[in-house]
């Protein structure tokens, strides 16, 4: 017999290993074929594996002595669509995986713009007699453009106007303190809330513009003093000048013949009044006590926890907030309403506790609460034009 060179020894190891090669794949192949079901779940021919767990086996097969629970997932009779699916969230239906696109107003951004519509409204009638103004006024309801302010606690999210109202309204003397925050409340309310969604509007309050504030900056506006040197929160008693508008003996932090304040009351946004008061102001017997709660201060947007929250608060000037102020002078103190001017907040003076009384004006910024779990059908937020469409409204 003809012997093999090496080069033809090398062929016939290498042709034998590869012939060993194609042998395990087959037999290995086999075994995994006798011990894994037809839809790849482990079989009851796979006696060799042990520590297996129920969820893993097939339902119905036993393997090692352990039944197995897993029961294959048919999504072909599934039904639902992307619009059945939260927004960003995933499933699988009919053997396909698809991407949630319902959402609804919990799901939008501040500075999303939403097609909000109030009621049709005609003009409102303000008369000289509760405004304190000079003479009779009419508000018209404005076209306006509304986008997400922030997200409240109650389930609810903040629209707030793009733009302030186009008419200025004017308030003054002892009666526009009292009645002020009532007749911006009413204004806005009559003229941009909307019944089927049972909505009422509102003027904006410096506790709106507070909820956006980071701590520092709410500790920079309340690190406020006064002219006089009265620090935000603190009081100072008068004994001479000690006139004050009817409302303020109803006020948290007022004091009427008693240096103690009064803790019971309503809030400087609290209305108070469900009509028009004809109430102006009276005195003090003894002693005045006041408690320093404006605070007028420029502000920057690092003092807010959002860019955009701080855009729509100061992308507009000359519009009243629904807040009554009082600032403490060393012989008298003023009262009035706060508003929001050239990147900062401000007092509007009306009454001095010497019987002064001044008049100002300044535009509205309206506020709705929507409910967060509304529809959106369609939109992108970006844009008046492109604004997010509440569904059915």
């Amino acid at each position: 017999m003809k012997k093999l060179n090496k080069r033809q020894k090398l062929t016939s190891v290498i042709a034998i290993i590869i012939v060993a090669i194609i042998l395990a794949i087959i037999i290995t192949t086999n075994i995994i074929n006798n011990s894994i079901g037809s839809e790849g779940y482990l079989s009851a021919n796979s006696n060799a594996y042990s520590n297996l767990i129920a969820n893993y086996i097939k339902k119905g097969i036993t393997i090692g002595g352990i039944t197995g629970t897993l029961e294959s997932l048919n999504t072909f009779d599934a039904t639902a669509t992307p619009e059945d699916i939260a927004y960003g969230k995933t499933a699988y239906v009919k053997g396909e995986k698809i991407t949630g696109t319902y959402r609804t107003l919990k799901d939008l951004e501040i500075g999303d713009y939403v097609a909000y519509k109030p009621d049709q409204a005609s003009s409102y009638s303000l008369t000289a007699s509760v405004s304190g103004h000079t003479s009779n006024q009419t508000i018209p309801q404005d076209n306006l453009n509304w986008r997400i302010l922030g997200k409240n606690d109650d389930g609810t999210v903040n629209l707030i106007s793009d733009t302030t109202t186009s008419t200025n309204i004017y308030l003054g003397g002892a009666i526009g303190y009292n009645n002020g925050v009532y007749i911006l409340n009413d204004i806005v309310a009559k003229q941009y809330s909307n019944s089927s969604l049972g909505v009422t509007a509102r003027s904006l309050t410096i506790e709106d513009i507070e909820a956006g504030m980071t701590e520092s900056g709410l500790n920079y506006v309340h690190s406020y003093t006064s002219g006089d040197g009265v620090e935000w929160g603190k009081t100072k008693n008068y004994s001479t000048y000690k006139y004050y508008p009817y409302l303020y003996t109803r006020e948290n932090g007022s004091g009427i013949n008693t240096t103690t304040t009064k803790k019971d009351g309503i809030n400087q946004s609290d209305s108070y009044y469900t009509v028009a008061t004809t109430e102006k102001y009276t005195q003090a017997s003894t002693i005045l006590t006041v408690t320093q709660t404006l605070y007028e201060r420029n502000v920057i947007s690092t003092y807010y926890k959002n860019s955009d929250f701080y855009d729509l608060i100061y992308s507009n000037s000359g519009y009243w907030l629904s807040t009554r102020f009082a600032n403490c002078y060393s012989d008298y103190a003023d009262f009035g309403l706060c508003f929001v001017a050239y990147n900062g907040i401000y007092g509007s003076l009306m009454f001095r506790s010497n019987s002064y009384e001044s008049n100002s004006f300044s535009a509205l910024k309206p506020v709705v609460s929507l409910e967060a779990n509304l529809e959106i059908s369609s939109g992108d937020g970006n844009t008046p034009e492109t604004a997010y469409q509440l569904a059915n409204f």
